[in-house]
């Protein structure tokens, strides 16, 4: 097949309005393609809606404006988001972390922590999830050669894609398939829940060549958080009973994660440094280990799940005294050369506030060369010549100190929420308000979390935490730090009580017989993870049960396994 648009399709399919596809995915983002193509390996037809063009395109920005309450709390839409087919696999770093036993756990110290499923129900599916999302393998685990005490583990790893726009890998099969149609420029602006607003009778579709219908079997919301709660937001105001009702969870208990820094860890032996960068496996991905603390530790000290890895200090503060580090720096402070080498929003956590303070970075580049045009042509080839490319870069010291790097769970808030603005956009669907809070115990734990980290990286002789900050000014940084955007958790969230979830287990809505959400918005907790390989993981097993309750006969044998 080719990528059509609606007008094209329309004219070859003459019954297109008429035609009941078995399923419609609402999005073409990492979830959605995955979700498709396993879908096609089951055996189904389905239909992709994609409301942007074929390839990325920044001039859509406008669509995905949104209204933030805060903008020192979440990043514009403009940058969270994409409009294309692909999705936001086009700025995706392509890092790949499966959630822990711990997050599926209800911990009394974690309002409304509990999931419907625990993790060995959805383990099984990481292999395939890791298959479409091109990391390897789903080794997750690699202990070190010795076993750590006191609270902490580094056995466990983040794995990261050969390709992060997988797009790019899977265009063709989606080309090829005979399966799996996608129409572009295609905006779904309604779903027609019928008379009695028990199931999707059409999904209401926006086109350059006006609106028209698209019937389905099933109906899947595969739109990235943010999007997916506007859209069921809107179909609220004429069904206020429904998705758990109006003021109901829907839109509520939005969560990211805090991620910073705010303390350096110095090795005791500096050559250890090696167990901590990134490693290129033997199945051709490259994975890095990172530090955590036990779940009986979290437990204990009624912590949060966070994760910690050796990190070079923060581009932006010329203190560093690296050429290296500057001259990237001044790399990045130039958009048109910045945005080739990053996505934005990872450009811009970089590059930090403005103004710049150019001088200090061109006297520490020009102290630093040549040593520092050497490593920064290491850099760049290895990110952007050698196959796979290396997903970052370490700049090792003699003396094995190091920034640490946190990235730690955010808890469950109702009130952290999205809702509609009064603002409309171009196909007159109201605009989403985001608006993203954090609380002081999402603080204190990442404070707390350092020293249990500390404490154990002592006793295990491994090495010792150097706090940038004073105990006073600790708090503070930590939630100056405090901003997301990128990882939309909770907003749709799963469970068994109607009136505290919106989907069920199997992801399916309440209330609508059809209608599911493939997305991290499902997700009841934030955990330490990414949320983009358990949210494939979840499509996977989506997948399989829109199988099982399509009857068909033919693929029923078919499973995780095959």
């Amino acid at each position: 097949m080719l990528f059509e648009q609606p007008a094209q399709l329309l004219d070859r399919e003459k019954n297109w309005r008429e035609k009941n596809w078995e399923v419609c995915i609402v999005g073409t983002g990492p979830v959605g393609i995955s979700l498709a193509m396993e879908l096609e390996r089951l055996g189904h037809e389905v239909l992709m809606l994609e409301s942007g063009a074929a390839d990325f395109d920044a001039a859509t920005a406008a669509d995905r404006r949104a209204e933030i309450v805060d903008p020192r709390r979440h990043a514009p839409m403009e940058i969270a988001a994409c409009r294309a087919l692909g999705g936001t696999s086009w700025t995706w770093g392509g890092r790949c972390v499966p959630y822990d036993d711990i997050d599926f756990m209800q911990r009394k110290f974690v309002p409304e922590s509990d999931w419907p499923i625990s993790h060995e129900e959805i383990r099984p599916w990481y292999r395939q999830a890791c298959d479409y999302l091109l990391c390897g393998d789903d080794t997750f685990e690699k202990p070190l050669a010795r076993e750590l005490t006191h609270g902490i583990t580094a056995g466990f790893v983040e794995r990261w894609a050969t390709e992060s726009r997988v797009i790019l890998k899977h265009r063709e099969r989606l080309e090829k398939s005979e399966r799996i149609k996608v129409c572009l420029n295609s905006t779904v602006v309604d779903l027609d829940l019928g008379a009695e607003g028990s199931s999707v009778q059409s999904v209401v579709v926006a086109t350059p060549n006006g609106n028209f219908r698209i019937r389905a079997g099933q109906v899947v919301l595969a739109t990235g958080g943010v999007e997916t709660t506007r859209l069921l937001l809107s179909v609220q105001r004429r069904w206020p009973k429904h998705f758990g009702g109006v003021g109901g969870p829907l839109g509520r208990y939005y969560m990211g994660h805090i991620s910073g820094k705010i303390a350096s860890i110095v090795l005791d032996d500096p050559s250890t440094i090696n167990d901590y960068d990134f490693i290129l496996d033997s199945n051709g991905s490259y994975y890095r280990r990172r530090f955590m603390l036990t779940s009986e530790a979290q437990v204990q000290n009624k912590l949060l799940n966070t994760a910690f890895w050796p990190d070079n200090p923060p581009f932006y503060d010329p203190g560093h005294r690296s050429g290296v580090l500057s001259a990237v720096f001044l790399a990045l402070a130039f958009p048109p050369t910045g945005r080739r080498l990053l996505s934005e929003g990872i450009r811009l956590a970089h590059t930090g506030p403005k103004p710049y303070p150019i001088a200090a970075h061109l006297y520490n580049a020009v102290l630093g060369a040549p040593r520092a045009a050497l490593d920064v042509y290491g850099i760049l080839r290895d990110r952007f010549i050698r196959k796979p490319k290396k997903p970052g870069f370490l700049v090792r010291n003699q003396g094995g100190r190091y920034a640490l790097h946190y990235h730690a769970e955010q808890i469950p808030n109702p009130d952290s929420r999205i809702t509609l603005s009064g603002e409309l956009d171009r196909y007159g669907m109201p605009r989403a308000c985001i608006d993203l809070r954090y609380v002081d115990q999402d603080g204190e734990s990442v404070i707390d979390s350092h020293r249990v980290l500390d404490t154990g990286l002592r006793a295990n002789k491994i090495g010792r935490l150097e706090f940038w900050y004073t105990q006073e000014k600790l708090h503070e940084r930590v939630m100056d730090q405090a901003a997301d955007g990128y990882h939309q958790v909770g907003t749709t969230r799963m469970g068994t009580d109607p009136a505290r979830s919106v989907v069920d287990s199997d992801l399916r809505i309440r209330g609508v017989d059809n209608l599911y959400v493939a997305s991290s918005s499902v997700f009841p907790t934030s955990g330490q993870a990414n949320s983009t390989l358990l949210a494939v993981a979840f499509a996977m097993r989506l997948a399989n049960h829109l199988t099982a309750v399509s009857g068909k006969p033919d693929y029923a044998a078919l499973s995780v396994q095959s």
